[in-house]
C-alpha cells in the first residue's frame, strides 16, 4: 500500500513530501495524488477522495500484486492498510516541516525501544531462572 501510494502521488520514496494541498481545491484525475496533511481522512473531503482514488487505482491494477491473496483485496484490508500508511506519512510530514515534532518523535521511539528490550529482558529471565533452579 505504501509504495502505491508513493507511486500515485508521483514520488520515488517519503524522503521529501509535497507540501499539503488546499482543502477546497479540486485536483484533476491526471494529476498524482495530494493530501491535506492537517487532516485525516474522515475531517477532510479532500483526503476521503485521495483515498477512494487510490483504492480505487489499487484494485484496478491488482495484477500488479500477484503474490498478495485475494481476502488482502477486500475494502476493510484496503481501508485499514490506507489509514496505516496514511497516519505514518503525516507523522513523517509533520517532521520533516517541524523540527520541535522530529525531537519529541525521536525521543518517543527511542522509549519504545528501550521499554522493548528491557521487556525482553525480563522475559528471558523469568524463562531461565525456573530452568536454573531445576538443576
Amino acid at each position: 500500500m505504501r509504495l502505491h501510494i508513493l507511486h500515485m502521488m508521483g514520488l520515488d520514496s517519503d524522503k521529501a513530501l509535497p507540501d499539503s494541498h488546499p482543502e477546497l481545491t479540486a485536483l484533476d484525475p491526471s494529476d498524482p495524488v495530494r493530501f491535506v496533511w492537517d487532516k485525516t481522512t474522515k475531517q477532510s473531503v479532500h483526503n476521503g477522495r485521495m483515498k477512494k482514488r487510490v483504492i480505487d487505482d489499487m484494485k484496478e491494477n491488482r495484477k500488479l500484486y500477484k503474490h498478495v491473496s485475494n481476502k488482502d483485496f477486500g475494502k476493510k484490508s484496503l481501508d485499514a492498510a490506507f489509514e496505516q500508511c496514511f497516519v505514518t506519512f503525516r507523522q513523517k510530514f509533520k517532521i520533516q516541516r517541524d523540527r520541535a515534532s522530529a525531537v519529541n518523535y525521536k525521543q518517543r521511539e527511542d522509549l519504545k525501544a528501550k521499554r522493548a528490550r528491557r521487556l525482553s529482558r525480563r522475559k528471558i529471565v523469568r524463562c531461565i531462572l525456573p530452568l536454573m533452579l531445576a538443576l
